[in-house]
């Protein structure tokens, strides 16, 4: 009797095992970004256990193509509802991540692909990230396996559905927002806690003068020039959790120029060198998922020309630009992946350089537009593309008797780069 039962039981345990590993491996699911401190590493973990039951995971890149084939907003109720039904998705999962007293907590819900309704919801804790990787793969299926398997992707054609998902009158969302999709809003809107880009560039200078009489004067033109750009941000209080002392930063760039032939137009060869640095203290607002931002700090910047013929005069002075460097910013989250940053800024200039020796009596000020577009690859990494235009205006106040005499000058400048980073 007791051989026979055994044997039933093992029938009825293949008999199950057999059903639920095709619904199994056809089980389609999506994990959002998660927001907060070592969240790409967390989640690489999450995706990796989902992946090791059978499920199948959809990146975030075929969600972008469907939403853009469909025409409809991945981030809306609605539009994640279109989407379930063009990509078979069963769940979608959002994790948060936080810091507080030394502890990393996970906290990660599960909804419903079809439904929008919030189906599992579990939280991990431990000391590091290292830990939490860990607490995640030995337990989440435990946690949260169960309400997966049971899920299934909404039926019927996809085509009827969309128009449903573009009239936000028409379904009423089972599922309103939480306070932890909220905070997963602010928490995004904070930024990285640490951010590191390097690439490469060239600037382009035009400086022209107006009202130029002294003879020996002349506009000047570096039209390319090799640099290197490497810039750096750091939020300690991201580290800590979400209040507003993670609001607070620093952050520094720097390019550096190789030095490039140039010529006037006597044939005469100069060598052009370009370098610029800024180090500021920067505060960020949340606004949803974007955030506003301040900042002030210390700039420099310089285009030094030497001639490279004994007793050939350089047509224009170099300059030494340096002085505060303040304004305000903003980030525009377009994406999960990509993100647009303009900054502007206003330059009081303490020093100017060589040109100030060439007139005395100059006053300068100046104006900085940034624009940079970040594109996040997989995990922590991201490329950058960046342009920078500055434009410093002169006032030379020359009188009768000086060397040089000119109403004042219009130095412009873009520097263009383009490179890789990494974001924690």
């Amino acid at each position: 009797m007791n051989v026979i039962a055994r044997m039933l039981m093992l029938s009825i345990a293949s008999v199950m095992l057999l059903a639920a590993s095709p619904a199994r491996a056809d089980k389609r699911v999506t994990v959002h970004d998660f927001y907060g401190p070592s969240a790409a590493r967390v989640r690489e973990q999450v995706v990796a256990v989902l992946e090791d039951k059978g499920l199948e995971v959809v990146d975030t890149t075929e969600l972008e193509r469907a939403a853009a084939k469909l025409k409809v907003d991945r981030f809306s109720p609605d539009g994640r509802q279109a989407l379930a039904r063009e990509l078979g998705l069963a769940a979608w999962m959002t994790g948060m991540l936080q810091k507080k007293r030394g502890k990393l907590t996970l906290t990660l819900v599960v909804y419903d692909g079809g439904q929008r309704e919030r189906l599992a919801r579990t939280r991990f804790v431990a000391s590091n990230a290292r830990q939490l990787s860990d607490a995640v793969k030995g337990r989440l299926w435990d946690k949260t396996g169960r309400a997966l398997l049971e899920l299934e992707a909404p039926a019927g054609e996809s085509a009827p559905q969309v128009e449903l998902a573009a009239a936000p009158s028409i379904i009423k969302d089972s599922a309103p927002r939480t306070a932890a999709d909220n905070e997963n809003d602010r928490d995004a809107a904070r930024g990285e806690a640490f951010r590191m880009f390097v690439g490469v560039g060239s600037p382009y200078r035009s400086l022209s003068y107006q009202d130029a009489v002294s003879s020996g004067l002349g506009d000047y033109r570096l039209n390319a020039a090799p640099v290197a750009d490497v810039a750096v941000s750091f939020f300690p209080g991201r580290f800590a959790g979400t209040s507003p002392l993670s609001w607070f930063g620093v952050e520094a760039r720097g390019q550096f120029g190789l030095s490039s032939p140039t010529f006037n137009q006597g044939g005469s060869e100069f060598k052009s060198r370009y370098d610029a640095i800024h180090a500021s203290l920067r505060a960020r607002l949340p606004l949803g998922a974007h955030h506003v931002s301040l900042f002030s700090g210390y700039s420099l910047s310089r285009f030094a020309i030497e001639s490279e013929a004994d007793g050939v005069a350089t047509p224009t002075p170099s300059v030494d630009y340096r002085g505060i460097r303040s304004g305000v910013g903003t980030e525009l989250a377009l994406s999960d992946s990509m993100r647009l940053a303009l900054d502007a800024a206003w330059l009081n200039f303490l020093s100017v350089g060589e040109i100030a020796r060439w007139f005395p009596r100059a006053t300068a000020a100046g104006v900085e537009l940034s624009l940079a577009g970040t594109y996040r690859v997989t995990g922590n990494i991201f490329t950058r593309v960046s342009a920078v235009y500055s434009r410093a205006f002169f006032d030379f106040n020359t009188e009768r008797g000086d060397k040089y005499i000119a109403g004042g000058a219009l130095d412009q400048s873009l520097a263009l780069a383009l490179g890789v980073g990494m974001q924690l």
